[in-house]
């Protein structure tokens, strides 16, 4: 992979990978069902999070790492399958995630109930592109 100025090659850290993943798990399987669907950008800002701990952990199980949610969603759309659609989906979360934290907006509460079922596929997609990679590295 090309290296940007914003991703870092690193040695690889399957613990810290691995670690991330269950932290996505936890998530998923706990807080997602705590929240009720009429608090819709809390939603989103959460499955945002499980997403950037996946990939991050992909990252770490290839020797990379990056601070910058951009880079991250790059480095997803540039070694992985997932379409335009999907990358378009997370670039949008990424930004209802960041005027949510940053700027306490809550207009993102449409764009999760209109895109319910495409984030959840997402997020499928990279747990078990997560879950193939551990599997990989264990056969190492």
């Amino acid at each position: 992979m090309e290296e940007s100025k914003e991703i870092f090659k690193i040695s690889k850290d399957e613990a810290r990978a691995r670690d991330l993943f269950e932290m996505a798990e936890e998530r998923l399987n706990i807080i997602i069902k705590l929240i009720p669907e009429s608090v819709s950008y809390k939603l989103l800002e959460e499955y945002y999070e499980i997403a950037t701990q996946l990939i991050t952990s992909i990252m770490y199980l290839e020797g990379y790492k990056t601070l910058s949610h951009v880079s991250l969603i790059q480095f997803l759309s540039k070694k992985y399958d997932l379409d335009s659609g999907e990358i378009k989906i997370l670039e949008n979360m990424r930004k209802f995630r960041h005027g949510t934290v940053y700027y306490g907006r809550k207009e993102s509460g449409n764009f999760y109930i209109n895109h319910k079922e495409e984030i959840k596929k997402i997020i499928n997609k990279l747990i078990n592109l997560v879950k193939k990679k551990l599997k990989d590295e264990k056969k190492q």
